[in-house]
Formats: C-alpha cells, structure tokens, sequence
C-alpha cells in the first residue's frame, strides 16, 4: 500500500499558494449557553432542559449549517448537544436558528429528548425509544423548509442505533415532524445486532422533476467484529413524510463509512465515502457513485483515491483513536489529542464534480486533495493538493458550491509552533500543549476546482487536545465541519476552544498529573474511591462544577 501511495503522490499537482491566508470579516457564536434564556422548546416556552442548556456551558460538536434558499438571511445549524445531558443524562441534537445572516442565533434542540414532555416531544417516534441523539446533518429545499437529520441510540443495552429525520418549515422557523428512517436492533457494546450511524442528508434544490426530494445516507454496521459494513441510501419524495425502504449502494467489502451526498444542477445525486481497510484485499479508498433518476438506482462505485490516510490511531502508540490522562487514558506516545480521520466531501456545479479528503504526503503531514471530475464517473485529472504550505496539517475538510465559486472549508494548524509530521495538532515534542493553535480555512475556485485562494475564517485559535470529555478524560471534537453555498450566501461552521477555561483536574495527584497543559476547570470536590489509591471517580452529568467553563466547546459559524 505503501508504494503504491508513493507512487500516486509523484503525479501530484500541487497549487502553490501563501503561507498567510488573508483574513475574513468575522465569526459568530451560535451556541450561546452562557446566557439565561438563550435556548427555548421549538414552541417558543421552556422546561428544565432548555433552562439548564441556557447557562450549562458544555461541549457542542460536529457541527452542521444550512443557508435556506429561499431566504439567505435565513441560516439553520446543529450539534451534538451535551447540555442535553444536564438533566436528560445524555447528549441530544442541537438546533439552532438565525434570521440575520448568523449575527444572532435562537438556540434548542430537536424534540424528542427523554425529559420532553412538549406535544411535539411526546410525539416523536424517537422519544422513549433513545437517550442520546447526534451526528446532525441538515439542508433547505427551494421553499424554506429544513430537513435534519439525525441518529438516536442508548449506550447502554439494548444500544438500537437507528436514523431520523426531522422537518421544520417555514424558513426552518415551525417544526413540523421527526420521522423514522430506519431502525437499529438490539445490540450489545456495538458487537452485534445492527446499528446505523454516520449520517448524510442533502436536498434537491434544483427546479427540475425530483425538486425538494430529500437524500439520506448512512452506514450499517452489523456488529463491530464484523469489518464488512456497508453504504445505505433512503429517500423521500413528500416532503419529509416518509422516506423509502433503504437500499444498499456499496459493496460491503470492508468498513465502508462517513458517506456524504451532494446533487448537482440536473439534478443527477452524488454519493463518496472512505473504506477503512481490514481484512483481505481492502484499502484506504475513496469512492464515488451516483444516480441519475432520483436514487432508484445507482452505478457501480468507482474507486476516486488509493490514499495514505491521516488517522488518528497512528499516534497513540497502542492503536486507541484517542489520548488523555490517568494510567487508563494515557497512551504510550504521551501525546494527548481527540479522535480524527481522513474521510471525502463532494460538490457538484456546472464545471463538474468536486471531491475533497484529507491524507498525508509521504513525510506524514496531513493535505487536503481535491479531484475534478466532468461527471463523477471518469476522473481526467490527477489530485492535487489544495495548497502547499510547507508545514501543518489540514483535516476534516467539507465542499459546497454555488455562483461559480467552489468552498472547501477544513482545520489547519500551520501555526503550530510545535508542528511535527511525526505528531498530532496541537502537541509538542514532550507531549505539552502547543497553544490554540488550529484555525479554520476556507479555499475557494473560481476555475472549477484547478487553483484555489485561501482565507482564515476566523483568526481565534483552538486545540483539540483539551479533556472536555470529563469522566474520560479524553478530548472529543467530533468527525466533521460543515459549509453550505447557496446562490448569494456561502457559510460554514466549525467546532471551538476559544471559550473553554484551562484549569487543574482534582482527580490527579503525584505521577497521575503530567502536566501536559490540556486540563479543564472542573472546580469539584471529589472523595477519593480507596484511601490507598487515586481517585478517578468523576461527577455526575449534573453536578454544577462542570457548568463553570471547563467544558465550553462551542459551535461558531461565519460567511466566506
């Protein structure tokens, strides 16, 4: 695999831009949970959950955003919501609504939570059946109305994975339903049963016939001991009111996952996602198909990229995703940083088909590559990296396009005075924090994906080795950014430090403490378990310690 990667590499054109992007004109907070009131029911009233949520500054991840079309002043987003867990003891999914262009946000959350006792909460066929909702994904039809979707699982048995869709209209302002797409079965610690996850959404918003169908993918695993997951695609053709029994659209010959969809202006549908390899003859791939009649059918998947990936496992030193403190969180390498992976985004305009991911060069530092395609189905042109700064490393990255202009929006950490190929973002050569020093990118073609001009979205910085998984201590940041371009209006939106508050951990003492500058305030009083040993008790979900910033990942979005 190796070899044939080098060998790839050799035919790369690379597109030679500066080293300093220039600056946009601003961000915007959209998860204000510091703010008494700041998150209400979707009718508008509040309960214990939307109270907690306003003040309970906790982490919100994987974000997702939406222009509506047929207002751009209108913006819709989402997260995985953890304030949701202050009384619900879980994560939910966060909605989020904004009438000025992203100045301001309403904030809530999707109805269904477990303590929702709202009509529209008791009514949703989630409710009862899941205690933790997320991986948010989203777009608008010609018409205003906003499509979400979403998965609900428990973590304790039965687990029951399943998809969800959600409808809100009026500009995203009313919701409408939440419907089921497909269901999980029982499932124990992800090692049987099936579980559904990784979710995509998108929207025809074409004036052709399937105008306002709306596009679902997703992966099923049948039990993690079972590596030959597969692709799943549903649709809907009435708005949301029901969605069509699931087809299989990969073939399922290794760990086929993080599927992302994309319609282009015939209205013909794109679908890529990343093999992971491990068994037999798979690889690290990139994949491609696509249906030219609404989803009925789709072709057989062409492979866009043998790639060497930038995963997360590759610098733990013991193949865990992620590394934290304590002798239960702690990896051999000593470096201290949250789970990520390479994985592919694709647009389609008028010029053609755009496809994006992420993976290292032969010396190890992380690229985003881009192909263009006339049609999805025949691949000219080489890959080529989107710039060629000589240092950082550039991951989750996203692709949207309208008006001619092509978005990538991904992380950054060219900045990193501790930047190594040889290490995670954000770590230095002993394993300390680095400083805030991820940003987040925006590269935009005006050619049809061939050059691309750079700019920083936002000049706050973050890290993404902070421990704001509290009980773990572990970081968490998700799996993706988002960027929606519609005709008139390009946003994306991104996961951020900049409001969390640095602090010592109580739970570590003497050898346990390595002072590696990636603790959380957690101002708890905590009893140790055993006289003669350390402490790794941890509060509960609602204990008020972990409302005072130690947590504080937010949601920020700005127009590019």
């Amino acid at each position: 695999m190796k070899v044939r990667f080098l060998c790839f590499i050799a035919t790369l054109a690379l597109v030679g831009l500066t080293a300093t992007p220039a600056q946009s004109a601003g961000d915007s907070r959209v998860t204000r949970d510091d703010t008494p009131g700041s998150y209400l029911r979707y009718d508008g009233s509040s309960d214990d959950t939307t109270e907690a949520c306003s003040t309970g500054k906790r982490s919100q991840n994987e974000p997702t955003i939406a222009v509506d079309p047929h207002d751009t002043t209108v913006l819709a987003a989402g997260s995985n919501e953890y304030c949701a867990a202050i009384v619900n003891g879980d994560v939910w999914a966060g909605y989020y609504r904004s009438t000025d262009g992203g100045a301001s946000w309403q904030d809530s959350l999707v109805p269904g939570y477990p303590a929702d006792v709202s009509p529209a909460g008791l009514a949703s066929p989630a409710h009862g059946k899941c205690g933790a909702a997320g991986d948010p994904t989203q777009s608008f039809d010609r018409e205003g109305s906003l499509f979400y979707g979403f998965i609900c699982f428990n973590r304790a048995k039965p687990l029951n994975g399943a998809v969800y869709a959600a409808t809100y209209d009026d500009d995203g302002a009313a919701y409408a339903r939440t419907v089921l797409i497909d269901a999980g079965t029982p499932s124990a610690k992800f090692t049987s049963g099936l579980f559904q996850d990784k979710i995509n959404l998108a929207v025809d918003q074409t004036e052709g016939p399937q105008s306002g169908y709306v596009y679902v993918a997703w992966a099923r695993y049948s039990g993690f001991a079972n590596a030959n997951n597969f692709i799943l695609f549903s649709r809907s053709t009435d708005h949301g009111q029901s969605f069509s029994k699931p087809i299989k659209v990969s073939p399922g010959l290794g760990e086929e996952s993080f599927a992302d969809l994309a319609v282009g202006p015939d209205g013909a549908v794109y679908l890529t996602y990343r093999n992971f390899p491990h068994q037999g003859p798979t690889d690290n791939q990139i994949w491609l198909t696509k249906s030219t009649d609404g989803g009925l059918h789709w072709t057989r998947p062409v492979l866009v990229s043998l790639f060497e990936p930038f995963d997360s496992n590759q610098f733990s030193g013991s193949g865990a995703g992620s590394c934290g403190d304590s002798i239960f969180f702690a990896c051999p390498s000593g470096l201290t940083y949250s789970r990520f992976a390479s994985l592919s985004a694709v647009a389609a305009d008028d010029s053609g088909v755009h496809l994006v991911w992420n993976g290292d060069l032969p010396d190890g530092q992380s690229k985003v590559f881009v192909r263009n395609s006339p049609d999805g189905m025949s691949w000219p042109t080489p890959a080529a990296t989107i710039d060629s700064a000589a240092t950082g490393h550039q991951w989750f990255p996203d692709i949207a396009s309208a008006d001619g202009t092509i978005t990538a929006i991904f992380y950054d950490s060219r900045n990193d005075p501790g930047y190594s190929p040889e290490r995670p973002p954000g770590n230095d050569a002993s394993g300390v924090n680095s400083g805030d020093v991820v940003q987040t990118l925006a590269a935009q073609s005006t050619d049809g994906g061939i050059s691309w001009t750079e700019t920083t979205v936002t000049a706050a910085g973050s890290n993404f080795g902070w421990e704001t998984h509290s009980s773990r201590r572990l970081g968490f940041w998700g799996d993706y950014n988002y960027v929606s371009a519609v005709p008139g209006s390009v946003v994306g939106a991104w996961t951020d430090s900049r409001d969390l508050v640095p602090g010592v951990d109580p739970r570590e003492t003497g050898e346990d403490d390595d002072h590696d500058g990636f603790d959380v305030l957690q101002p708890c009083q905590y009893i140790p378990n055993d006289i003669d040993a350390p402490s790794y008790s941890s509060p509960l979900v609602n204990d008020p310690c972990l409302s005072m910033g130690g947590l504080d990942q937010n949601i920020y979005a700005g127009q590019i």
